[in-house]
Order: structure tokens, then sequence, then C-alpha cells
């Protein structure tokens, strides 16, 4: 179905400064992207939208979710795969020495993958005590994501429990070439902004933000790819406004949350 690297030099991009970015091409099996992406979730399933971009997304809490998985074989395969304990070591391994070197990370042992994360008191605080013993128990968010000509994401660093972000994108033959669609991911111009929950910004605090911030990498909106990043005061990034396309853009995400 598919194969993640060792270590993340083995990536066809492996960025470090400001903050970890990585991908890698050709990522799943031809035949099997392309039955995900002509059986990806059409606009019908998608009930839910971001307030500020217009971004509609439809994710594994949503009822809608369930009733899509049982129409789709690959898509229920896929997500079973990774909606698991291996695949989340795997990321996790992967990304484990990038995350000793952010602060807030800095005491990371492993993980704890919980199927269906229970919060009553007693889980709580063993998840306190876990977490002080450097053990964390992780979630998986999977989430698809439709945006259409006009709508757009906003800067963010997105919020403080994610670890890692993973997208996959699934352009239709006329958005091959369209440079727009893709991720934007910026680096600090004049001044640091030092927070580690950053929200999806309005519109005023996004003009503040791009007078201080320049893009210094840019993610191809490609075919069979997985694109991904880890969390941290700097890894600001965003989606431009789309204006060319008349197809709508479709992509996933894939997130490791801190429970």
């Amino acid at each position: 179905m598919f194969k993640l690297p060792k270590q993340l030099s083995e990536m066809d991009i492996d960025i470090d400064k400001p903050f970890s970015i990585f991908e890698k091409n050709n990522f799943f099996d031809n035949e099997f992207y392309n039955t995900l992406s002509q059986e990806f979730p059409k606009e019908e399933y998608f009930y839910n939208k971001h307030d500020l971009g217009n971004k509609k997304y439809l994710n594994n809490k949503d009822s809608n979710f369930n009733i899509f998985l049982k129409k789709s074989n690959a898509w229920q395969n896929f997500y079973n795969e990774v909606n698991s304990k291996k695949f989340l070591n795997e990321i996790f391994l992967l990304c484990k020495n990038r995350l000793f070197s952010i602060n807030e990370r800095k005491n990371i042992r492993s993980i704890d993958f919980k199927l269906n994360p229970n919060s009553n008191f007693l889980n709580r605080a063993i998840r306190k005590i876990k977490s002080l013993m450097g053990i964390y128990e992780v979630r998986l968010a999977f989430e698809f994501s439709l945006m259409k000509n006009g709508d757009f994401i906003p800067p963010h660093n997105d919020t403080e429990n994610k670890l890692v972000s993973l997208m996959i994108y699934f352009p239709d033959e006329t958005q091959i070439k369209e440079r727009d669609l893709g991720t934007n991911f910026f680096k600090s111009d004049k001044k640091d902004l030092n927070i580690w929950k950053g929200d999806m910004m309005s519109h005023e605090k996004s003009k503040e933000f791009y007078q201080s911030h320049s893009i210094f990498y840019k993610s191809k909106f490609d075919r069979n790819k997985i694109v991904g990043f880890i969390k941290s005061k700097d890894s600001w990034h965003d989606v431009s406004k789309i204006k060319s396309s008349s197809e709508l853009r479709k992509s996933l995400n894939i997130n490791l949350y801190k429970i």
C-alpha cells in the first residue's frame, strides 16, 4: 500500500531549519493512489467548514466519515492501516530526533496510541503521570479537505497538542501546473512571534504577519506524494487564495496529536 522511510534523510525533501519539513514522492503504489483519487469523497459529505477561509472538511470525528468509508474499500483499508499503533510508532520514530530539539517536546520518550481516548478523571490523571515520564498518549486525526475558487487557509502554526502533520494532495489533471494550490511555509524576516499555539489568523493579523514573514518553501500540489512537518513555534504555513482553479482543491491531512 505504501512504505515510509526509516529516516528523514531518506526523504526526497528534508528541511531542518527553521522547522522540519519533509516530502516523499511516489508514496503509494500508483494504482492504489489512482483508486484513492477516484474515490475521494464527494462534496455532499462535507457539512463543516472553517469560518476563516471557508475550507470544507470531513474528518474521523464526523458521523458522515464512517458512512463514506463503507462505500470505499480503498479508503477504508488505508484509514485502518494508518489509524494504528504500528503506523503512528513509525511516524514517531521517524521524527523523534527532531521532536527532541523542540523545547516543548524535549522530554518525550515514547508514545502510547489510543484508538478511543477516554477523558474521565482517572484517565486524565494516568495520562498526566505518563506525560511526566515522557510517555505521550496520542490519537490520529484523519481529515479530508475541499477548497474552491476564493477559498484560502490563513497563516497558523497549529494547536499546541499537535506533534506531526502529514498531507497528501489529489490534483486533477488541470491542476498539475497551478503553483498556488500547494502549501506555503514561512520564515521570520523581522521578528519571531514566539507563539506556541498559533491559531488561524484574522485578516488584520494576517496582514501584520505577511509584513514580517516570507515564504521559504512552497510544497507543490503534486500527485502521489506525502508532505510532512513537525509542529513548533516556527511552523507557520498557509494556503494562498485559490484564484485560477475551476476544480476543487482536494487533499488529506493526517495528524498525530498528543491527547
